[in-house]
């Protein structure tokens, strides 16, 4: 769930192929969905879930890659059911934990078809077992680590996961590619804590971006993060 997007020409940044030392690879449901991501450096995690439309042939993706009992981990970035509605069938098919942020996981508890914008989509979210993840913690992958970092504005308990050892940053639907930022008017969602949000990850030095939505950037992404730090100006809050 998107808005603010700037051209590739208004850039002039080549959008890149997914090959880091910390390997990371995207895995695509056939329907229109949100991105979700393999991470792989020793032990396996997978980012977010999609919407649980086509959860057994993202299962035969996977499997492409890896044994999908190998993925432990299940992060979900944000609750918003584009995100989170495959989170059962996966965390079953793969026997993974899933873990979301302190302020998202009730409302996954709860199966709350309001603020994860379930019923705004016609779709149905089951009950979660989520375990919280606090900010500021590292999720280990093998020798690497994973970074939480709150970035509320697309909801309430939104996350970014970060890596150190090649600058990638997992960020849900906080940025996208090209200058876009996440939409703020759904349930949770504000766009001053947005604005800052972006701020903060302006502020971290970002090689690689991995979005919710849209192309993957290699190289240079602080540039359009930067782009969508000055595409939030035309609302007169930075």
């Amino acid at each position: 769930m998107q808005t603010g997007y700037l051209t590739e020409e208004t850039l002039n940044i080549e959008p890149a192929l997914l090959q880091l030392l910390m390997e990371v690879r995207l895995i695509v449901d056939p329907a229109y969905d949100a991105n979700m991501y393999l991470v792989m450096s020793g032990t396996s995690v997978l980012i977010d879930t999609g919407t649980g439309l086509q959860s057994e042939e993202c299962v035969k993706l996977l499997s492409e890659f890896i044994d999908p009992k190998d993925i432990d981990r299940i992060i979900l970035t944000h609750r918003h059911i584009d995100h989170v509605g495959g989170a059962k069938a996966l965390s079953e098919a793969c026997d993974a934990t899933l873990y979301a942020s302190e302020d998202e996981a009730p409302s996954l508890r709860s199966g709350d078809q309001a603020t994860t914008a379930a019923r705004m989509f016609g779709k149905n979210l089951d009950k979660l077992d989520v375990e919280s993840i606090g900010y500021g913690n590292a999720i280990e992958i093998g020798a690497e680590e994973l970074r939480v970092i709150h970035t509320p504005g697309h909801t309430k308990g939104s996350i970014s996961l970060y890596e150190e050892g090649t600058k990638s940053l997992l960020c849900g639907d906080t940025v996208f590619a090209y200058g876009g930022v996440g939409r703020w008017d759904f349930p949770t969602g504000n766009l001053q804590e947005l604005v800052e949000s972006v701020k903060g990850l302006t502020e971290i030095p970002i090689e690689n971006l991995y979005p919710g939505h849209g192309p993957a950037v290699k190289g240079n992404a602080h540039k359009h993060i930067q782009a969508s730090y000055r595409s939030l100006k035309v609302y007169r809050l930075v």
